[in-house]
């Protein structure tokens, strides 16, 4: 019953903000503190996260003492004015190039009010957002940005602008960020919730100094705040693309996140992205933003995309494949495998396992089923592209696993 009220509040909230661009929404502390927002963002945070903020709670802990009460004292401290934003843990976590990245550890507490403001602006931005825009928004995905790409490839935009945000979270600027999001909501609480985890997020390194950019990386809130700043770029690029005698746009932009792809039948001027990141601030990455055309192949997602000619040189195809990465990490994860806890508990377990045959075919059944779970998700994220030569390697390293073992 609680969704069902939820969903009516979003969808009232929804109507307002596309029924009207310029309201600004006043009286939202009244919907935050609602039993079912709270409670629905509390159902919405991710039990299995093993890492804890600085209060060491869990989860499990609250459940065992009363899931209820903890969210009456919560809501108490929002209700009196007294809710402050905690200081935030950090961990670095590697990358796959080497890297590092830093993400910052919400306590509890603040996991389940950025959850329940995440609730309550969602369905405004919603209503603004362009629809480019497929990056932590429901209902959208890689795979549809993907397909919209494919789209525009196939109906002839076969230029395109390739680019990237440079350190996006990290980057994006407190002030210019509240001033936009204050021509949407002039909520007191609202706004000065946000600020307090805007800075928060930004004291690097727990120096206790504000940077006065970034935003924190591990924070609830956070995509939700990137889309709405980068919405910024999808309507500046909106109204100085190029448009033909109709007044319709004939270049094409697909964002996911930090990540775009412009899409045209003529070369783009990567001047102009880069003039709009100015305006926001933000810089693009020079190595990874680039021009070209289909031919020469590109990736996008996760998806690698290019124009090939037809061998009777009648005319051209655009094929979709999985990139080179997507392989690799697959054919990485089976080899990977081996006999672990799933398969055979232990060494000696392998032993025996040869040794007895009914041991022997029931580890060799777990195994298959072990890289039946690697390769399946691939197979069915990939399975409207041409993933034949991907799926061949896989198959390759698949048989190799079986024969080690046998």
């Amino acid at each position: 019953m609680q969704n069902q009220t939820l969903a009516k509040i979003q969808l009232k909230l929804y109507s307002k903000a596309k029924r009207n661009p310029e309201k600004k929404f006043k009286k939202l502390k009244k919907l935050l503190l609602k039993d079912e927002v709270l409670h629905t963002a509390w159902k919405n945070l991710n039990r299995n996260t093993k890492s804890t903020g600085f209060d060491s709670l869990t989860i499990q802990q609250v459940e065992a003492s009363g899931v209820d009460k903890f969210i009456r004292s919560v809501k108490k401290e929002l209700e009196e004015g007294r809710y402050t934003a905690d200081e935030v843990k950090r961990v670095e976590i590697p990358k796959r190039n080497g890297e590092k990245r830093q993400l910052g550890i919400l306590t509890l507490r603040d996991r389940l009010v950025q959850g329940a403001v995440k609730l309550v602006l969602e369905p405004i931005f919603e209503a603004d957002f362009e629809n480019c825009s497929y990056g932590y928004r429901a209902y959208r995905s890689a795979k549809l940005a993907s397909l919209e790409v494919y789209k525009w490839l196939e109906a002839g935009s076969i230029h395109y602008l390739k680019g990237d945000i440079e350190d996006c979270f990290d980057s994006i600027p407190h002030d210019k960020l509240l001033k936009i999001l204050k021509t949407r909501i002039e909520d007191k609480l609202i706004l000065s919730l946000v600020e307090s985890w805007l800075k928060k997020g930004s004291q690097a390194g727990g120096s206790g100094k504000d940077s006065g950019k970034g935003l924190l990386q591990g924070g609830i809130i956070s995509p939700l705040l990137v889309n709405f700043y980068l919405d910024q770029f999808d309507n500046h690029w909106a109204e100085i693309g190029l448009k033909n005698v109709e007044g319709d746009s004939v270049e094409h932009l697909v964002r996911f996140a930090d990540d775009f792809v412009v899409l045209s039948k003529e070369w783009i001027n990567p001047n102009r992205a880069e003039a709009i990141m100015d305006e926001l601030g933000l810089e693009l990455n020079k190595d990874k933003t680039y021009v070209g055309t289909a031919s020469n192949g590109f990736e996008f997602v996760g998806f690698y995309f290019e124009e090939i000619m037809e061998e009777n040189g009648a005319g051209s195809v655009i094929r979709v494949m999985p990139t080179e990465g997507s392989i690799e990490k697959v054919v990485e994860s089976i080899e990977n495998i081996g006999s672990n806890v799933r398969s055979i508990d232990s060494t000696a377990r392998i032993e025996k396992a040869h040794k007895d045959d009914e041991n022997k075919v029931q580890a060799l059944d777990n195994l298959i089923k072990n890289i039946c779970d690697v390769v399946d998700p691939w197979m069915s994220y990939y399975r409207h592209t041409d993933y034949a030569s991907g799926l061949e390697r896989i198959e390759q390293s698949f048989n190799e696993k079986i024969q080690k073992f046998i």
